[in-house]
């Protein structure tokens, strides 16, 4: 199942402003954790920005240092798949992790973090619930059950959004807000992001966060519906150069895919199907994979069919056209006119199928 949900990376801000005293001091244990080297660093939606060091030792460490703001931060561990976002203020903050749950206080901003953490796990509790019995559809081909628990999903995620847009907007002027946005807005279409940043404070829209919101948006707009969509070229599974541009249709659809993607593998049955009717009438297909494998992405072309053109740099996640598009999960489809003006994203199955249909009619 394509992640519909609002995905919240761990990072947020704090709401208070900076208490009297000269800097910030967060010591913790994390059970469990081998001795190594931590950092304490803040993300703006693209990079990350060290503000401290410490060793671990016996899972315990200290970090020290001032912010002239509050801020969100994530504490990393060298060679671990680790991070832990510690809502930064100048204040005492104490952190204990263990098995049975994770504990930060002294931090005011946390207390709203924590707040908008519960919401997203609602969401992912209902996707965990939900995923057996969407997979058994697909494997069925039940394409009506598969669309009865998306739309039920889908449901879940506008409410548990809706209460988490309350959150913000009774938070505007907090650094906790823009950060939150900041870590969610990966999985955002442009409208649902400018949503959201419609809800921060003017103060708050001028911090880093903020401004990388502003960036997102910006290039969000570059590829929404209505917008020639940018040309690209990569390489095809033959070792040459191919474009966008290159393809020419009545009607061309952009497929971001991979070789080890279940959920992509599981519709390229149904885009055959699709092509195989509609090709005749002007339908032009570009699969541009997310695969690092040469051989695995050429197999899985052959294994599935998929007898249109295919390009890739062979980057997975870090794709140029991926980037290019803000591809933030697959199957992620784009629909073209003879024109390039994008027409419809994130179409598949039987509403895709009608979408062309409806077009090349």
């Amino acid at each position: 199942m394509r992640k519909l949900f609002l995905s919240i990376v761990a990072a947020g801000m704090t709401l208070a402003a900076c208490n009297a005293q000269n800097g910030y001091k967060v010591t913790g244990t994390i059970e469990g954790m081998p001795d190594g080297k931590a950092i304490l660093a803040t993300y703006d939606g693209s990079k990350l920005d060290t503000l401290a060091k410490s060793n671990i030792v016996n899972g315990a460490f200290e970090f020290t240092g001032n912010v002239s703001e509050p801020v969100g931060a994530l504490m990393l561990v060298e060679g671990q798949r680790f991070q832990l976002p510690i809502m930064l203020e100048n204040a005492n903050i104490t952190v204990s992790a263990s098995q049975s749950g994770l504990n930060i206080t002294g931090s005011e901003g946390q207390k709203i973090y924590d707040q908008i953490s519960a919401l997203n796990m609602t969401i992912q509790q209902e996707q965990q619930k939900l995923m057996p019995e969407f997979q058994a559809a697909n494997q069925a081909g039940d394409q009506a059950k598969m669309q009865s628990i998306q739309e039920a999903f889908q449901k879940v995620v506008e409410e548990v959004q809706a209460k988490q847009n309350e959150l913000l907007k009774a938070n505007a002027d907090s650094y906790v807000a823009a950060f939150v946005i900041v870590s969610g807005m990966g999985q955002m279409e442009v409208e649902q992001l400018k949503e959201q940043y419609a809800l921060l404070g003017e103060k708050v829209k001028a911090s880093a966060q903020g401004k990388a919101i502003a960036a997102q948006i910006a290039k969000l707009e570059s590829t929404a519906i209505g917008q020639i969509a940018p040309n690209f070229t990569i390489t095809t599974p033959e070792g040459e150069s191919i474009s966008l541009y290159d393809i020419k249709g009545k009607v061309k659809l952009i497929d971001f895919w991979a070789s080890w993607c279940g959920p992509c593998r599981g519709e390229n049955p149904h885009v055959v199907e699709i092509y195989k009717e509609y090709h005749p009438k002007g339908l032009e297909i570009f699969g541009v994979s997310l695969d690092n494998n040469k051989e695995a992405w050429v197999k899985a072309i052959a294994d599935d069919g998929l007898v249109w053109k295919h390009g890739s740099d062979l980057q997975g996640w870090k794709s140029a056209p991926a980037k290019l598009y803000s591809v933030s999960g697959i199957p992620h489809t784009v629909l073209l006119d003879e024109n390039n003006k994008i027409i419809a994203k994130n179409l598949r199955g039987e509403e895709l199928k009608q979408k062309i249909a409806e077009i090349l009619k």
